[in-house]
């Protein structure tokens, strides 16, 4: 609902290779509900900032 604002089930797009970070052309499908900060964390790994978690994070993605 964007009236509220709310991080549930968004789609997102990463555009370009992060300097070789991220592969292309791919299109990755997570169970309803997958907290929104398990995103989040993953982008921050592949960055080289390794969290053990962030706010309501379960985990990393695969597929990225």
């Amino acid at each position: 609902d964007g009236d509220q604002h709310t991080p549930y089930n968004l789609p997102v797009a990463i555009l370009g290779k992060g300097c070789g970070q991220f592969d292309g052309n791919l299109h990755c499908v997570y169970p309803m509900d997958t907290p929104f900060m398990n995103f989040g964390l993953t982008l921050l790994d592949k960055v080289g900032v390794h969290l053990d978690a962030m706010s309501d994070s379960t985990g990393r993605l695969s597929g990225l």
